[in-house]
């Protein structure tokens, strides 16, 4: 298992909004973590990519403990994540955000980069990053130009130039219309089916869940109530209670 998560809680005052959290993420996988609003699945993600820290419990990545390292230290490590809005910045070109993420990742300072061999080996790994995402023909546009759908490829694309072994996803199809919603699908698939990465995603569309997922962790109120492949998930009592028979009715 590439992922661990053992006993990960976290309260806020009297709330308790990570409770006793445990599952595991096998290498190469979808495995996606939903659950009704508010059931506290931003706030593990949050307690998994070091942007809070836990008050008890441990997740390991790789078989290292990596509870309460810092976001930059997990993405040298080679976990990634992508927030809900996405990170982009919109005033410069789209193969410049990327550029970007490639520069950080290799400790290249604008005044260093700038030396033609650093500038045509950043650009040649731009293109071919845009390139897996559907976005060379896009790679001198403005980012904040793009559809939505793009502007969520592009995020990828930052989360790709960090070489990751592992992507956290916090609601990846948020706001999307069904077109997008596809593109997107499709994109998380080639992450787990062509480059052999792990992908781990908080999502609302449950239909899309458990279309793509290998395994759901399924969250109510801070605790984890069942783990296992979509089918199980899906003729699961407690899920269906969860969710108030809603999003799996049919």
């Amino acid at each position: 298992m590439i992922l661990k998560v053992e006993g990960l809680s976290k309260s806020f005052g009297g709330l308790k909004a990570v409770n006793d959290a445990r599952f595991a993420v096998a290498e190469a996988s979808i495995h996606s973590i939903i659950g009704p609003n508010g059931a506290g699945k931003t706030t593990l993600f949050n307690l998994i990519t070091g942007a809070i820290p836990p008050d008890s419990g441990t997740a390991t990545f790789d078989n290292v403990d990596i509870t309460r390292w810092t976001p930059d230290r997990l993405a040298r490590a080679g976990l990634a994540r992508t927030f809900q809005r996405t990170s982009i910045f919109k005033e410069l070109p789209v193969d410049e955000n990327v550029a970007l993420a490639i520069r950080a990742r290799e400790g290249i300072s604008r005044a260093v980069w700038q030396s033609r061999g650093d500038a045509q080996m950043v650009a040649a790994e731009a293109r071919d990053i845009l390139a897996r995402v559907g976005l060379d023909s896009r790679a001198n546009a403005k980012a904040g130009d793009l559809a939505h759908g793009f502007q969520r490829a592009l995020d990828i694309a930052i989360g790709l130039a960090l070489k990751p072994r592992l992507i956290l996803m916090d609601e990846p199809l948020a706001g999307m219309s069904r077109g997008d919603r596809e593109t997107v699908a499709s994109l998380i698939t080639m992450l787990r089916d062509t480059l052999g990465l792990t992908v781990v995603v908080v999502e609302h569309d449950v239909g899309m869940v458990m279309r793509l997922s290998d395994r759901i962790t399924v969250m109510q109120h801070g605790a984890v109530i069942a783990d296992a492949p979509p089918d199980e998930i899906r003729d699961n009592a407690a899920v269906r209670s969860a969710y108030l028979h809603g999003s799996f009715a049919a």
